[in-house]
């Protein structure tokens, strides 16, 4: 069931689940910061596109496209993506959607930008390990002639 969140409340728990994380090769807390966008907001469908080369976001979480400009639901009616950037450095990319025409205000940019920011710290630090793990896997895939797969 969707309770909508404030972006306050929501960029709080999205923060206390990543800082609680704990490495898992079962189990990505970007999964958790997926259902809790979809389950706080009126968003139908959340992707996060990790950088596994430079600047070429393959690597997705949250199943559905392969590339966060392809649209996930064929009941999508808005879409919004938004770079996870650290300095100048690409860490991915936040793809959202929705099924309501023109369902992104400046309200959801501002959640998304700085939710986008809290992503990236994690990606940087704590969680740099999925960072790491999903170049691994796309160099290990391009190496073997086909795409990086989404992980689910």
């Amino acid at each position: 069931m969707k309770v909508y969140r404030s972006t306050r409340q929501l960029l709080a728990d999205v923060e206390r689940l990543l800082a609680a994380s704990q490495p898992s090769a079962h189990h990505s807390p970007l999964e958790d910061v997926i259902e809790l966008l979809c389950r706080g907001r009126h968003y139908a469908w959340v992707g996060i596109f990790l950088t596994v080369e430079e600047s070429t976001p393959q690597h997705s979480l949250g199943g559905g496209s392969d590339a966060p400009g392809e649209v996930a639901l064929p009941e999508t009616r808005s879409k919004i993506l938004i770079s996870m950037k650290l300095a100048s450095r690409e860490l991915g990319i936040l793809s959202v959607e929705s099924d309501g025409e023109n369902a992104f205000g400046a309200a959801d940019r501002v959640l998304l930008e700085e939710m986008a920011n809290v992503l990236a710290r994690f990606l940087a630090g704590l969680g740099k390990y999925l960072a790491r793990k999903a170049r691994t896997d796309g160099s290990r895939m391009e190496r073997a002639g086909t795409p990086a797969a989404p992980s689910h």
